[in-house]
């Protein structure tokens, strides 16, 4: 479907945003909880791709917080941005009736450029499955002006095969952990995290039985990073990369991991918000 509209202000200083999309996350691999249902995950959407306008392909896997969270992707003319469900696995949800599996992804490629402004994501708290929770749009980055006119253009194009997306390798799976090795006693430094993101796709294969040729790319925004290592996932048919953040007093900070070899990116970049308060 394609969307060409003229928007007028009626005030200024307003907020709003361009394409918005809205889906439902509740509980999922990457965000475990107390649950007392017989279904392991619950969600319409796992995550929020975003194809910048440098050519950057990124993926935020999604949550569902314990407040509402706000995460900006500051950009100028994005290619495109969509709410993404990857996970097509029965076994993941065990649900007959609702079939989350089979929920589409809803992409978003403007036909007029969009201009200076954010990719927005906002997450909102739910104690079930029926509620919408997760909204994504582009917020420019200058309110109209009264009566001013803006006029946008856009593609929404849905569909459950998204192969088309992020030409190298993409997260299939993330995971979080203590920051230790699996089953030893080592007590993990404080404030510390394990984040564990399985990459599947591209030329990963071609490396997989070599992974000393590959370099997992990890930075933190607040914190440091302690340690990062890859392993090969042949269930996946790809890469398993393993990231120990640390970061003091409960400072939020965003991680950034990604796949690379010889100075080429082989994967996506994976990005996520983090706070050893949550």
């Amino acid at each position: 479907m394609e969307i060409n509209a003229t928007l007028f202000a009626r005030a200024g200083s307003v907020k709003f945003g361009i394409a918005p999309l809205t889906s439902m996350y509740f509980l999922g691999e990457n965000d475990r909880r107390p649950n007392p249902d017989f279904r392991f995950e619950l969600h319409d959407s796992d995550g929020l791709q975003v194809h910048n306008d440098s050519g950057e392909w990124l993926w935020r896997p999604l949550r569902n917080p314990t407040s509402v969270s706000i995460t900006s992707f500051l950009d100028k003319n994005p290619r495109g941005f969509g709410l993404m469900q990857r996970d097509r696995t029965f076994d993941h949800y065990q649900d007959l009736e609702l079939a989350y599996q089979s929920r589409p992804s809803y992409w978003i490629e403007p036909t007029e450029p969009f201009g200076e402004g954010r990719v927005e994501l906002v997450e909102l708290p739910t104690a079930d499955e029926t509620n919408d929770n997760i909204v994504a749009s582009f917020v420019p980055a200058e309110a109209l002006a009264p009566g001013a006119p803006l006029t946008v253009g856009y593609k929404i194009v849905s569909t459950l095969d998204m192969s088309r997306l992020s030409p190298n390798a993409r997260t299939v799976n993330t995971f979080q952990t203590t920051a230790r090795a699996l089953g030893s006693r080592e007590t993990p430094p404080p404030g510390s995290r394990r984040f564990i993101i399985d990459f599947a796709g591209g030329d990963l294969e071609y490396y997989a039985p070599d992974t000393g040729l590959v370099e997992v790319v990890a930075s933190i925004s607040y914190g440091s990073v302690l340690r990062a290592f890859a392993m090969a996932n042949p269930h996946v048919k790809g890469i398993r990369a393993f990231v120990d953040v640390q970061t003091p007093n409960g400072h939020p900070a965003d991680i950034r991991v990604f796949l690379r070899a010889g100075g080429r990116a082989l994967t996506e970049t994976w990005t996520f918000p983090w706070s050893n308060k949550l």
